[in-house]
């Protein structure tokens, strides 16, 4: 394994030197689009004999002002430099790569599956930060998409995904009824790969379900590949900002005697749909909203989609819109004044308490003293998650009886005691 906080040698200026021009020589002979590649080791040669680094003080600040100074001409952010060497009694063969040292620690993480949840609506939830090797994490991915099997709809979370490795295909798999033709890989030296969708994965598909995807410009790489090639099959919704675009898949050289590992773009992506890739465009989402707000959109949209249906069990109706109703009061939910939620506290039935916290109207429900009331309407509001309602009904503006509701079609009424608690 390298050592990234290794002690470097001192740059002298033939250490410098031939560092550069290896770096220039790689980048010439391996990037992927050639007409860059000459213009970017000319640039390179240029600035070193212009003294550009004559007075750089470390090999990792080199290799930044290398990565910079290509940067400046083509802006491939796969096209890396880093200061690098192998750990004590190493070599070049035994070393990892800087994409390997990232993955050490990933289970530490859960392989970046960050959150699984079903939403109000049977609605699936995945936040996934990164696309770890199969390898590594495969058990962990068929889990995760055995706990969404139920779902009616699938949100998968991008946002801060940064990329990664052939999880992109595995999970992909369980979104198509047959082996999928999804990216094609071309080589600077002429040489195509395809990439497919696998015919088996364990666990249960889900080819029939809504699939929505959430990006943002923190989204990149295999991240993107994710996105675009679902959204060029149409087989799921984009929702979010345009990322930064990243297509070229990388390969890893180094060279122990100069301190030096390039990360370079050697293959080009091209869609089998549409014959283009997200490099430099990025991926233009279907619904372009902010970022922060693109799971609530994400969510409506997939209830909407869904109530779109035909439907002959009326009690799944009835579930769905009570779902998107919740939702979209959530994005439109404005803060009731004090002296309205106060003319709701009071005891209801045998045990319920509805009482001030703060700023905050509660009820205590089943034991449990911590539901925050969020408001639907006037005298409406939510509570656990929004699973349950409790609807206030007045006489003489006075409040005698709440209606408890939940998510199934259950409805309580329970009148008012004339024993108000507090807090």
């Amino acid at each position: 394994m390298k050592s990234r906080d290794a002690s470097f040698p001192d740059p002298t200026a033939d250490l410098r030197r031939r560092f550069v021009d290896q770096v220039a020589a790689t980048v010439r002979e391996r990037y992927v689009l050639e007409d860059k590649a000459n213009e970017m080791a000319d640039h390179l040669l240029a600035q070193e004999r212009a003294g550009a680094f004559d007075a750089v003080e470390s090999i990792p600040k080199l290799a930044s002002a290398v990565t910079s100074t290509l940067h400046s001409v083509h802006e491939d952010l796969h096209l890396f430099i880093d200061a690098w060497m192998p750990a004590d009694g190493g070599d070049d063969e035994s070393a990892s790569n800087l994409h390997e040292d990232m993955l050490v620690h990933k289970h530490r993480v859960n392989f970046d599956f960050r959150k699984i949840e079903i939403l109000i609506g049977n609605i699936g939830y995945l936040d996934l930060r990164s696309f770890c090797p199969v390898s590594l994490c495969g058990p962990t991915a068929a889990a995760a998409m055995q706990f969404l099997a139920h779902a009616d709809a699938l949100i998968f979370d991008l946002r801060d995904n940064g990329g990664g490795a052939d999880l992109v295909q595995f999970l992909q798999s369980y979104l198509f009824a047959e082996p999928t033709h999804m990216i094609t890989q071309r080589h600077r030296s002429g040489r195509v790969r395809q990439t497919w969708t696998h015919p088996y994965v364990p666990g249960t598909k889900l080819v029939d379900v809504p699939v929505y995807i959430l990006i943002s410009r923190s989204t990149f790489s295999a991240g993107e590949d994710f996105a675009f090639t679902l959204q060029k099959q149409g087989r799921a919704v984009v929702v979010g900002e345009q990322t930064r675009g990243g297509a070229h898949p990388v390969e890893f050289h180094r060279f122990p005697d100069l301190c030096l590992e390039i990360m370079i773009p050697e293959e080009s992506s091209e869609d089998p749909v549409t014959g283009i890739n997200w490099e430099e465009t990025g991926v233009i989402p279907d619904l372009a909203v902010d970022t922060d707000g693109a799971l609530e959109i994400a969510h409506a949209e997939a209830l909407r989609t869904l109530l779109e249906r035909p439907e002959s069990d009326e009690s799944l109706v009835r579930f769905r819109k009570w779902a998107l109703e919740s939702v979209d009061a959530r994005r439109n939910r404005s803060k009731l004044p004090l002296e309205d939620l106060e003319r709701h506290v009071g005891a209801y039935g045998r045990s319920i308490e509805v009482f001030l916290d703060g700023e905050n109207l509660k009820i205590c429900w089943g034991g449990r003293r911590d539901h925050v009331l969020h408001p639907l309407g006037e005298d409406e509001f939510e509570f656990d998650h929004g699973l349950q309602r409790a609807l206030f009904v007045f006489e003489d503006g006075a409040p005698v009886e709440l209606i408890g509701r939940d998510q199934d079609g259950g409805e309580w009424r329970l009148p008012r005691r004339d024993c108000p608690t507090e807090a």
